[in-house]
């Protein structure tokens, strides 16, 4: 997804805000960006790469199931409402996948913001929410927690897997 591929004159306050951002430092990751709105997954990658993030793009829940299973994201920005499988679907289906892939960090980027959308976000298995419009710090901050955690998490089992080897 390109930034030509969408209404620049629409995005423009957002993508304006990202560009007057300084520009954080960010361990290289790999960022799914989920929304079915093309304008959407614009000004979020346009974000990634201004958090020196790389990204890969999908329109759908189902889109988003798929790509986490190749296991190759360490990050999922998920839209909670999109038509067919919604975010909160694909977080259950996410969760559901064997091995590592089911443990991928997952950022609710949404509307649906109020409080008790949040602790049913979180029962669902999503790992925190950014509420749309999008407030870039928050993202930054959001992102940088939630790799920090699965890195320490990871971390934690690999430890826990050796000490069951040599027992």
């Amino acid at each position: 997804m390109s930034i030509q591929d969408v209404d620049v004159r629409r995005a423009a306050p957002r993508l304006a805000a990202v560009s007057n951002m300084r520009r954080a430092p960010v361990r290289k990751i790999r960022v799914l960006i989920v929304d079915d709105i093309a304008e959407n997954r614009a000004v979020l990658g346009v974000c990634c790469e201004h958090f020196g993030v790389s990204y890969e793009a999908v329109d759908s829940g189902r889109g988003a199931v798929e790509a986490v299973r190749s296991g190759r994201f360490d990050l999922v920005f998920m839209d909670i409402l999109m038509p067919g499988m919604d975010g909160v679907a694909a977080t259950r289906a996410i969760r559901a996948l064997p091995g590592p892939a089911a443990l991928v960090p997952i950022i609710a980027v949404t509307t649906a913001a109020e409080p008790m959308d949040l602790l049913h976000y979180r029962a669902c298995g999503i790992t925190d929410v950014v509420p749309k419009p999008i407030d870039v710090s928050r993202l930054m901050n959001a992102l940088n927690s939630a790799v920090a955690e699965a890195r320490r998490l990871r971390r934690s089992k690999l430890r826990h897997e050796r000490v069951q080897l040599t027992a």
